[in-house]
């Protein structure tokens, strides 16, 4: 985001805040919300994508909440006020194109017929799918295609087949397709926030909740493009409060932390920074340290920069969003440094991932202890780097964590005694550099886009190559 879009968020989030009645505040949360998403929405090649996108997500949004409801029916008749709001923001702007001064999104939406057409089709579908399909099984349905989803997305060959097929239907030549056709604004955080409600929802967790909520907590645009991931009952409580003077003071000093970390430290460490680009050019060791060095320091800036505005902003609301960050490149091991980095997607496949795997396993009595360590968070670190993209070093950066973790819990279980208070502090010191260095090398994985380039700086960060 720009400096520009990161302030109109925080005006945004101000004005919401001194709506006393929380009805009409939720209300004007979902308008600023919806309008927030289609305007961040980045221009497609593909005739209408940056419209249909945002507009997918919210019926996506609207089908989780229709199918987590024990009365349709009636779920309707009490959250037909939010539902009118939901789609005439849609159609607003879709009409947006008739008019001198387009447009909201991009580029041109396409045409409110069609638009309008389009939700009839999709509400007569939606139920079908939720009168006609028991609940449970329903919602493993949604579970298998929001993943499909996921993978479709992160999956450079699976998206270049999507852009080409949404070019042959829109009548453009699917020879100029490119996987970077489909950059779909903040789908990762709402496909997370889906499958949260919808994991709860089959295990019985899920707090009733009126549409309003549900739309609000999927689209809270603070944390829309960067999370932090929050758990639904969590928020729904948060959202029923309302802010105080120090809460607002609170927030505007998060915002400022978040702009100067952001827009300082971290714009500033990327001159410096290793890049795709200039790591083959780079022929000095020890600049190539420097270069990965600053990589590291920005990653952690930029990222929890964007984490502060969105906590902060969100206290202008009275809502207080969950701690992402917690000095992570403090820690003295592993296991510490990602239960402080990107602390709520950790929480998250820990809840979803690690803990119903090591749980299955552990029932196994003839598999070894270790095993029953190593394959959940294995598993579970894999899964976080496919995350960030589908890739052979995506997975290796994955597979870096997971091992590293192994190895710092095994090592602490090996460990008979705490080291005498006289070495506690060099322990800790070397502690922490070896912590620092495995992470900060494991950002080669992460930032190459190939296995080759990878390679070849491990090579040259150790001297050899050049």
């Amino acid at each position: 985001m720009s400096i520009q879009q990161v302030l109109l968020l925080v005006f945004l989030a101000f004005l919401c805040g001194r709506v006393k009645n929380h009805r009409i505040r939720n209300f004007l949360l979902i308008v600023s919300s919806f309008v927030i998403f289609y305007r961040f929405q980045t221009a497609t090649p593909i005739f209408f994508l940056d419209f249909w996108l945002p507009t997918f997500a919210i019926l996506m949004a609207l089908t989780v909440w229709a199918a987590t409801q024990t009365s349709l029916k009636k779920a309707l008749k009490d959250n037909l006020q939010t539902l009118v709001i939901a789609l005439l923001v849609i159609s607003l702007i879709s009409a947006n194109r008739y008019l001198t001064l387009c447009c909201i999104t991009a580029t041109r939406p396409p045409h409110l017929w069609v638009v309008l057409s389009f939700i009839v089709i999709f509400f007569i579908l939606l139920a079908v799918f939720v009168l006609a399909i028991p609940h449970g099984t329903r919602l493993g349905l949604l579970i298998i295609a929001f993943i499909a989803i996921f993978v479709v997305l992160k999956t450079p060959e699976f998206s270049l087949l999507l852009s080409k097929v949404l070019r042959w239907i829109n009548q453009q030549d699917p020879r100029f397709s490119s996987p970077n056709d489909l950059v779909w604004l903040g789908i990762s955080y709402i496909l997370f926030r889906l499958l949260h409600l919808l994991f709860d929802s089959r295990a019985g967790r899920l707090p009733p909740a009126n549409l309003a909520e549900t739309l609000c907590y999927i689209f809270f645009f603070p944390a829309l493009v960067a999370g932090p991931i929050a758990r639904f009952p969590q928020f729904q409580a948060e959202l029923k409060k309302s802010p105080q003077l120090e809460e607002v003071v609170e927030g505007m000093q998060r915002v400022f932390i978040g702009l100067f970390r952001k827009f300082v430290l971290a714009d500033s460490l990327a001159l410096l920074s290793l890049s795709p680009q200039n790591a083959p050019l780079i022929q000095s060791s020890i600049y190539l340290w420097t270069a990965l060095l600053a990589y590291s320091l920005r990653i952690y800036f930029d990222f929890s920069g964007y984490t502060d505005i969105a906590i902060g902003s969100a206290r202008l609301m009275g809502i207080r969003l969950p701690e992402n960050f917690n000095a992570p490149y403090l820690k003295t091991n592993l296991i510490q440094f990602w239960s402080s980095w990107h602390i709520t997607l950790a929480d998250w496949f820990r809840s979803y991932v690690f803990n119903p795997l090591a749980r299955k396993l552990r029932l196994n009595s003839a598999m070894p202890s270790w095993l029953t360590i190593l394959i959940p968070q294995l598993s579970t670190m894999l899964l976080i780097g496919l995350w960030h993209g589908i890739s052979p070093n995506f997975f290796l950066w994955g597979a870096w964590h997971g091992v590293g973790l192994f190895l710092n819990n095994r090592w602490t279980s090996l460990r008979k005694s705490a080291p005498s208070s006289r070495f506690q502090a060099l322990q800790s010191f070397f502690g922490w550099g070896l912590t620092f260095a495995f992470v900060t090398l494991g950002w080669v994985w992460f930032l190459m886009p190939t296995f080759d380039g990878a390679i070849e700086t491990f090579r040259k960060l150790l001297g050899f190559g050049l």
